[in-house]
């Protein structure tokens, strides 16, 4: 496994998609789902252009356990784009606000998110509360 090279660490990757069970119901699923991230020590979600709707519920499963989660959103992508428009206007480095206001930290590359692994111990790790948050300190801007 790369990220075990780049970061030294004794990784196992809980892909879900490799864990077989017998599921006979989407529920099924999910509850694999949710089993291995509750057992996970960090998630690492790879943000490519065409990611499952699945896989962006797992950051907020990921958070409902408080898990650290770090997202790979390579440069120019759908996710951490050099530009965007957006209601008539450009925006430059754009940012996807959903992923970056849930994953701990995103990394563009491999060798980021290699890094950050060995730095799990320094990462503020976000949960659930970050979405009333987030409501309250806005609410407070508009009105």
């Amino acid at each position: 496994m790369e990220l075990s090279k780049l970061s030294g660490l004794e990784l196992e990757n809980l892909d879900p998609l490799k864990i077989e069970i017998a599921a006979t119901k989407p529920e099924d699923i999910f509850a694999k789902d949710c089993y291995l991230i509750s057992e996970s020590d960090v998630v690492v979600v790879y943000l490519s252009d065409d990611i499952s709707v699945g896989g962006s519920q797992e950051i907020i499963i990921a958070k409902y356990f408080e898990k650290p989660v770090i997202g790979l959103a390579p440069r120019g992508g759908k996710f951490n784009g050099n530009s965007r428009k957006i209601g008539g206007r450009m925006v430059k480095n754009w940012h996807d606000p959903f992923v970056f206001s849930t994953c701990d930290i995103v990394c563009d590359d491999i060798g980021s998110v290699a890094r950050a692994l060995t730095n799990l111990k320094n990462l503020k790790v976000k949960n659930l509360s970050i979405i009333s948050s987030e409501r309250d300190r806005i609410k407070k801007e508009i009105l």
